[in-house]
């Protein structure tokens, strides 16, 4: 991973932890970091572009061992340690303007898991493709919900308590659709 993009991720992490996304400028970002704005600019387009880079690096690229039925909790929990260990720059970007970029991010994670979950679970004879994108469509929105839900009640809900709703409606209800198809 570049140095660079990871110091700028981290002052852009510090820096939500201190101040509203919608305040930080880059000239902010890079003093916290210690580069010049052309290096910035060498990296990211804008400090959007930095906000989507860090979710996805930080997090996302980590998950693909995670998206099968033995492993795929395993992968909410780090969805959800990270959140629990990040919770100040997660409130802080759900609370900003971007705050489609926490659900985009989520609802990427949650939605290739059901995906691939589905077709190591089913055959496109069992269950159609076209089905298997709007249910890991509905419950990718619907865990995103419970997730933000989470965070934004200061995490109240024990992490394996949420797991375990998650999975239960989920598998419950996949199950159900999958028999009771036409």
């Amino acid at each position: 991973m570049n140095l660079t993009k990871k110091a700028l991720s981290q002052a852009l992490k510090t820096l939500m932890g201190q101040i509203p996304f919608e305040k930080i400028t880059i000239n902010d970002v890079t003093n916290e970091a210690g580069v010049s704005r052309n290096t910035f600019y060498y990296h990211f387009s804008d400090i959007n572009d930095l906000l989507s880079w860090t979710f996805d690096n930080e997090i996302v690229n980590g998950l693909e061992s995670y998206e099968d039925l033995e492993t795929w909790k395993d992968g909410l929990l780090s969805v959800l340690n990270y959140t629990e260990e990040n919770r100040k720059f997660c409130l802080n970007t759900f609370h900003s303007i971007n705050r489609d970029q926490l659900e985009i991010f989520l609802y990427d994670i949650t939605y290739g898991m059901l995906i691939s979950i589905m077709d190591q679970s089913y055959d496109e004879k069992i269950l159609k493709k076209e089905l298997k994108l709007q249910i890991a469509d509905f419950y990718g929105r619907g865990i995103v919900a419970q997730v933000i839900h989470w965070l934004t009640t200061r995490l109240k809900e024990p992490k394996d308590d949420l797991i375990t709703r998650i999975e239960a409606v989920t598998k419950g209800t996949i199950e159900l659709i999958v028999q009771n198809q036409d």
